[in-house]
């Protein structure tokens, strides 16, 4: 069967269009007039396509950065011995010299101020070691002998107090150095007929927005803590049988100590911190048995006064400095009515003690009844003098405390 041949036609394509629009009528009174059309067309400029569009285009000129003014050699200078300049100056082993700004003098304010009796001045560059063989061996071997020691650091907030105590992995501060005293001595004593156990227990003193003082037991399972006469009442004492376990336990307190972040120092100490090591010591002999002597190394890294202005604080932190600027002021009186006492023994030592739980703590060391040493971290800027003038004004007369 045959079909017939398909169709050649396209398909039919349907276009559609929308129908026109009728345009409403303008009114005459707004209808513009022809005349002026005309005349507003032919004021208007042609548009350039031509030149646009022509293969090369003019070439617009970068514009010409206006050169700085040269600063004067005299300047530059200035701005060197600026950043270079320094308001201490080490005399000797012994001695400061403290100069003020050209701009704080006045008539009553000399020039400069020499500050001695220091039992030892460290230069800005001394190393971690030496400032530990000239302050906390003496004590250590205090400790290992049986006497009670207690180590204090002073000075404005980030003036290293906090690295020159416990310091860093690669440059550990005076407690890393102070264990590994201990335990290489009891590792290589060798004395059969005496046993030794340590005990490092750790805790802060912090105001929590202001609202009074509290105790916080910085070990892993802590607590708070309360205050008896100048026990502690709680606290937890972990027994430490090397190295290892007593630089763990110091890591885990140190991050749970109360820190935060100031215009002086990102990361501020808000706490007096306090830690503890206590030996327990029995010595054996075949004919008579003598009772345990029990030593305590104390080790304190006080939070340091802070300034309105200088740290910015508002709010929770202004409470907090506020805390902190009181615990300061109270420790510096205690200090000065035991040097006025030592002066004048018929004179009263004041019990200046009794308004913050730190010098009730070391009520013993406050009044001259064991050894007590004090590092003073200071400021060697110029826009630092205030802070570096108040402490030494405040601490130096403590140097003649016998």
């Amino acid at each position: 069967m045959e079909f017939p041949p398909a169709s050649s036609h396209r398909a039919p394509t349907t276009v559609r269009r929308n129908p026109p629009r009728r345009a409403k009528q303008t009114p005459l009174a707004a209808a513009p007039d022809p005349s002026s059309l005309s005349s507003a067309v032919d004021g208007i400029t042609p548009f350039p396509l031509d030149e646009i569009l022509q293969p090369d285009p003019p070439q617009i000129p970068p514009p010409v950065p206006k050169s700085p003014e040269p600063q004067s050699a005299d300047s530059s200078e200035n701005l060197k011995n600026k950043n270079k300049s320094s308001c201490l100056a080490v005399n000797d082993s012994h001695s400061v010299t403290l100069s003020a700004q050209p701009s704080l003098l006045d008539l009553k304010r000399t020039k400069s101020e020499v500050y001695d009796g220091f039992s030892f001045v460290f230069p800005q560059d001394s190393l971690q070691q030496e400032v530990y063989d000239k302050v906390m061996n003496p004590l250590v071997l205090d400790f290992m002998g049986g006497k009670n020691a207690l180590l204090v650091a002073m000075g404005p907030t980030g003036s290293g107090k906090t690295h020159t105590m416990f310091g860093c992995p690669r440059d550990p501060g005076m407690l890393p150095l102070a264990l590994r005293q201990i335990f290489s001595h009891a590792t290589g004593s060798g004395d059969p007929y005496s046993s030794s156990s340590y005990y490092l227990s750790m805790f802060e003193i912090y105001s929590e927005r202001g609202k009074g003082e509290r105790i916080l037991d910085l070990s892993p399972n802590g607590i708070d803590l309360s205050l008896q006469q100048s026990t502690i009442k709680g606290h937890q004492e972990v027994m430490i049988s090397n190295l290892a376990e007593a630089e763990s336990l110091v890591t885990c307190g140190m991050l749970k100590r109360a820190t935060a972040a100031t215009n002086s120092n990102y990361q501020s100490s808000r706490s007096q911190c306090i830690i503890n090591i206590r030996a327990a010591r029995k010595s054996v002999d075949d004919e008579q048995h003598f009772p345990p002597n029990n030593a305590v190394l104390t080790i304190a890294d006080l939070a340091g006064a802070e300034r309105e202005r200088k740290t910015g604080n508002q709010g929770a932190r202004l409470l907090e400095s506020n805390f902190i600027n009181n615990t300061s002021m109270v420790f510096g009186l205690c200090l000065r009515s035991l040097l006025e006492h030592q002066k004048n023994p018929k004179k009263p030592l004041h019990k200046h003690f009794k308004n913050s739980l730190l010098t009730r703590y070391l009520k013993y060391y406050l009044e001259g009844k064991k050894h007590m040493t004090l590092i003073l971290n200071l400021f060697r800027g110029r826009e630092d003098y205030a802070d570096t003038s108040f402490l030494l004004r405040q601490a130096s007369p403590y140097m003649k405390i016998k």
